[in-house]
């Protein structure tokens, strides 16, 4: 999206803070429509969901391609994340589901190796579409035929599921914490422009308050023959939770990669363009990591695994506080870190939350743990703006401040590893 902002500043005529919700409304169907698609898979099966998530990601490619106004193009770009959500956390669960004990880590780590590439490929692929059409909107067109086809596909290979139990739609509780979710994103979003939005924040915290109450008062009370909207079974064994921590810890690890771009750029006073190429370094690497991620599940187990890529995370960074001023040094520990970030992110916490759930509810144990990242991704540039601000030095950006955030960066890879030693693993979930 950062290769597109550009052609949509000038289509919409957007001031910057305008900009920042073409990257925030996505974010907020994600965390929205992850668990809700999770839920819902668990009670209809993972093939209607599938194809009911493909066809909203191909309303919401079409209206965010025809889009007149930048308030449409926001709806579109909310409804292709809810159609997105669920499309990772659902090959997860097939993954696991049609491959043995030994070998679930490397499977698994297949669906990182493919979202990495396609990070590393995606700002490619819209670079050339702007080049040889010179119109953002081409892309989104674009995605429309391959989404089709994927649609077919899923109908024809995928088999349809036969629930043993037949299980009813939580809604009141599915809409209590949506309302939530919703609420403490948007909280999330206002909360650094605090002065201009103060009474909206004070809302958004009592709306959220109310419904996060109305939510457990929901699920502590739920009918015997309804799916409860989030495994609250799950939740209350501590291995659950803290592997949900894990996952919100990951995903403030996993966006120190914004501000990579903008490090080479003021520390190296390179072009914007060729500071972002640093980020296929680091890109790469956590492809590679994933993939390693996987064999080291199988092969070491989860707690390992886990220990040893948070330990890496740690250790690259304080390899890169003290290259911060050699961009070739800088670049290899880059490469270390994706290493770490790839294998931390990709299998382990997948597969520990799948093996807890269990056939029944995996799919809403995997969303859960998918929601607690997308969460921790959002948080972290508000923690990582605050440390910006501490370090600069009369309104001078320098390496200092760079290097509080990976002074950072090394003090969350050391809570995870301690997360990671405190979680009571049985011998099947560890192995």
């Amino acid at each position: 999206m950062s290769t597109m902002l550009p052609a949509l500043t000038g289509t919409f005529g957007l001031s910057s803070v305008n900009s920042s919700w073409v990257a925030g409304i996505y974010t907020l169907g994600l965390v929205i429509g992850t668990p809700i698609a999770s839920n819902l898979s668990d009670i209809y099966g993972a093939k209607k969901i599938f194809m009911g998530e493909l066809g909203i990601w191909f309303l919401g490619a079409l209206l965010t391609g025809i889009a007149p106004t930048y308030g449409l193009f926001l709806l579109g770009r909310f409804i292709l994340a809810l159609g997105d959500c669920g499309i990772i956390v659902l090959s997860i669960n097939l993954m696991l589901h049609t491959t043995g004990h030994q070998r679930q880590g490397r499977k698994v780590s297949v669906v990182g190796v493919v979202s990495g590439l396609a990070s590393i490929f995606a700002p490619i692929f819209v670079g050339l579409t702007l080049a040889f059409t010179g119109n953002w909107r081409a892309f989104y067109y674009s995605l429309l035929p391959f989404i089709a086809i994927l649609f077919l596909l899923v109908w024809r290979i995928l088999d349809n599921e036969v629930k043993e139990e037949q299980w009813q739609t939580d809604f009141p509780g599915l809409t209590a914490f949506t309302i939530f979710i919703t609420s403490f994103m948007l909280f999330l979003t206002f909360i650094q422009q605090f002065n201009t939005y103060k009474y909206l924040i004070f809302a958004l915290i009592v709306v959220a308050a109310i419904s996060l109450w109305t939510f457990i008062r929901v699920e502590r009370n739920i009918a015997p023959n309804k799916m409860p909207f989030l495994p609250i079974n799950l939740l209350k064994k501590p291995a659950y939770s803290l592997t949900l921590l894990l996952g919100l810890l990951g995903g403030t690890l996993f966006a120190v990669f914004i501000y990579i771009p903008t490090y080479v750029h003021t520390v190296f006073h390179l072009p914007m363009r060729l500071s972002g190429m640093t980020l296929v370094v680091t890109g790469l690497g956590s492809v590679i990591g994933s993939w390693i991620g996987g064999l080291m599940v199988d092969k070491l187990g989860n707690k390992r695994t886990l220990i040893i890529s948070a330990a890496s995370i740690g250790l690259s960074g304080l390899l890169i506080i003290f290259g911060l001023s050699q961009l070739r040094l800088f670049t290899i520990f880059s490469f270390i870190l994706g290493l770490g970030l790839g294998s931390f992110m990709s299998a382990p916490l997948q597969v520990i939350a799948g093996r807890m759930a269990g056939k029944g509810n995996r799919v809403q144990a995997i969303g859960g743990l998918s929601t607690t990242k997308k969460i921790g991704a959002t948080v972290a540039p508000i923690v990582y703006a605050s440390v910006i601000q501490l370090n600069v030095n009369n309104g001078h950006m320098g390496i200092q401040v760079y290097r509080g955030i990976f002074v950072l960066l090394v003090v969350i890879a050391v809570i995870s590893i301690i997360v990671t030693s405190l979680i009571p693993f049985t011998k099947e979930e560890n192995l």
